[in-house]
């Protein structure tokens, strides 16, 4: 193995610690922001670790046709190091910043969807329900003007009969009726009998 594979061999594990810093820092922060991508976060890190471990793989197989050696771990907490000391502030950084710009690319959407959805259907609920309120009232008034009309039919219905229905209990007046009736019946039947010979 000459020198240039050597050296391309040690430009790459820097590269991908310092990477694999940058990727951990980057969705540890977003998922971090949120609750939940708060429970996402094993499956980030089962995936985090799958791919870095396949991207390590085939940076050694093109480097030093995939010869493991111990110096790969030592040159990945190298480039590791290397990322936290130069590059960490502005990946963390630039993570809040994406997360800002998302939380307002997400405010602009809702109000948006409200403007086209929700204001809409607002406007239409008051709307139908000032209509609702409406025909209820016109409903309540009519159903009073019905109950009057229907209490002076019924008024004019029981003209012959309301004597008897006065301020005295209505079942004196209707035995009184009935003595009435069958005293003028008896009398009626004594008349038109024919007396026998």
């Amino acid at each position: 193995m000459n020198t240039a594979q050597n050296a391309t061999y040690v430009v790459w594990m820097v590269l991908c610690g310092m990477a694999m810093g940058a990727t951990f820092d980057f969705y540890n922060t977003i998922t971090g922001a949120s609750r939940w991508l708060r429970r996402l976060r094993p499956l980030f890190d089962l995936a985090f670790w799958l791919v870095a471990a396949v991207v390590v793989y085939v940076c050694t197989y093109r480097t030093i046709s995939g010869t493991f050696r111990i110096w790969t771990f030592l040159l990945l907490v190298a480039g590791y190091t290397l990322y936290r000391l130069l590059l960490r502030r502005w990946v963390v950084g630039s993570a809040f910043a994406i997360l800002h710009v998302m939380r307002v690319v997400v405010v602009i959407f809702g109000r948006a969807l409200y403007m086209l959805f929700g204001l809409p259907a607002r406007w239409a609920w008051r709307l139908l329900s000032g209509l609702a309120k409406l025909l209820y009232g016109l409903g309540c008034r009519l159903e009073d003007a019905i109950a009057k009309l229907l209490f002076i039919i019924l008024l004019v219905l029981t003209f012959p009969i309301r004597r008897y229905v006065g301020k005295e209990g209505w079942r004196k007046k209707l035995l009184q009726w009935q003595e009435e009736f069958w005293h003028l019946t008896a009398k009626w039947l004594g008349r038109t009998r024919k007396p026998i010979q």
